[in-house]
């Protein structure tokens, strides 16, 4: 049987014979709107499925960036690719450019009133304030005002690069006077925390509640969290950089972290997607899913994400009359005034306030 593009055969420190998919650089650079990540497979199939599955994704990437050199000059789907090739693009973290990309595409696929025309298709320079308005206004009518919110800031971002190259003259997207929108003040309750992780378990789904343990007990984000390996969990501690902020962070694992990874160190590569018998490594998509069908079967409210648990152990520290840089030494926060949008303000912390006062 041919080799598929790749996929290579490994055998382990117990003899078992796994297949890895390893791509190399240039394909996990050019595919920003998934994460694609070396993965483990048991089966040769499973891992020659996913990369042909990667493979074709390349494909139509290259396919992409071809039909581009025939986009007309000047329109706003050029000027976007004008900026795609800056360095304020290129220096995104991953997560950033997917984000970038969702919200553009979006946009791209936009029809204003009776319009021949896509939003894409326009002349950039053509693009004034009041279309800037209709705009926002269609995407917080048709999805949501979030979205629209940050649809707007990634457009004002593109127009302010495209400004210093001289591709436009002005910024339609800049002090439209955007509503301040209310953080999200979501939190795990300790009980539902410990039923997510015990339901994973039983579902053989270890990593993914170990997951939600890293990210409830170390304050951190999921997608930190699912990316780590046994390299960075040295002497107790772990060890690694931040993707969305390139913070360097260095935290002890709590006793219950300790005690729950013991005895699995045989798990190769990474300490946490290990989420089936299937696969050792599992790409952001499908461990988030997971976790969402793990949440549902377990009767867990559906207000719940991943990400509230970094919210969620932040404000137990706070409750547990930890300082503030004590806590931005934790979440990686730099800035005391993003934290303190962070830590969301509860009863237990008022109470706190009034006893150091008063008591």
């Amino acid at each position: 049987m041919p080799n598929v593009k790749y996929v290579q055969r490994r055998t382990r420190s117990d003899g078992t014979v796994v297949w890895s998919f390893n791509p190399p650089a240039y394909v996990r650079e050019a595919i920003t709107d998934h994460e694609i990540a070396y993965l483990q497979f048991e089966s040769r199939q499973d891992a020659e499925d996913h990369a042909k599955m990667v493979s074709q994704m390349y494909q139509e990437v290259r396919r992409q960036e071809k039909s581009s050199l025939h986009i007309a000059s000047g329109t706003v789907i050029s000027l976007v690719a004008s900026y795609k090739r800056t360095n304020a693009y290129i220096s995104l973290s991953a997560n950033t450019k997917r984000s970038y990309n969702q919200m553009l595409n979006g946009v791209f696929d936009i029809r204003l009133g009776k319009s021949s025309k896509t939003i894409g298709q326009m002349n950039a320079k053509h693009i004034t304030p009041m279309i800037a308005e209709q705009i926002y206004t269609h995407l917080k009518d048709n999805i949501s005002e979030h979205r629209a919110n940050h649809s707007i800031k990634v457009l004002a971002r593109v127009w302010g690069i495209a400004i210093t190259k001289l591709l436009v003259r002005s910024n339609p997207f800049r002090n439209m006077g955007l509503r301040t929108l209310p953080s999200r003040t979501v939190l795990w309750e300790p009980e539902q925390v410990l039923h997510f992780i015990d339901h994973a378990d039983s579902r053989g789904c270890w990593g993914i509640g170990t997951m939600a343990l890293l990210c409830w007990d170390l304050c951190q984000r999921p997608g930190d969290m699912r990316q780590l390996t046994w390299g960075n969990y040295i002497d107790g501690a772990f060890d690694f950089v931040q993707e969305k902020t390139k913070v360097r962070m260095t935290i002890p694992a709590s006793p219950r972290l300790v005690e729950r990874l013991r005895g699995h160190l045989e798990a190769p590569d990474v300490i946490i997607c290990r989420a089936s018998t299937k696969t050792v490594g599992m790409d952001r998509h499908a461990a988030y899913k997971l976790c969402a069908r793990i949440r549902k079967s377990a009767g867990l409210p559906d207000e719940l994400r991943m990400s509230d648990l970094r919210r969620t152990g932040a404000t137990e520290m706070a409750e547990a009359g930890c300082t503030e840089d004590e806590l931005r030494a934790t979440t990686g926060h730099r800035s005391r005034d993003v934290l303190a949008s962070y830590v969301r303000p509860t009863r237990k912390l008022a109470a706190g306030g009034i006893n150091k006062r008063f008591g």
